[in-house]
């Protein structure tokens, strides 16, 4: 499965699967990886992304793989890291 990423402003990226627009998001892979696994998608399902206009795959991992990590810059430096939800806020 192939998600396809172009930008949508602001340092945010759009992630598509085919014609459908799975999320906008900073971190799109991950992002989307997490609404996957939501839906029901395998943990161990292939996922690659690319950029729109390429064929260049520029990222492979698993759904499950994907859905438990971010991108943070903090106090260690600029990385991958594990993700942890926020709190929820309910009007």
């Amino acid at each position: 499965m192939n998600l396809t990423i172009s930008p949508s402003g602001r340092g945010k990226h759009h992630a598509r699967l085919g014609d459908r627009l799975i999320t906008t998001s900073y971190t799109p892979l991950f992002s989307a990886a997490r609404i996957l696994l939501q839906e029901g998608v395998s943990g161990e399902e292939t996922l690659t992304m690319t950029h729109e206009g390429s064929e260049a795959i520029c990222m492979r991992t698993t759904v499950g793989t994907a859905a438990r990590l971010t991108v943070q810059d903090d106090a260690r430096g600029f990385g991958f890291r594990r993700y942890r939800p926020g709190p929820s806020i309910t009007a």
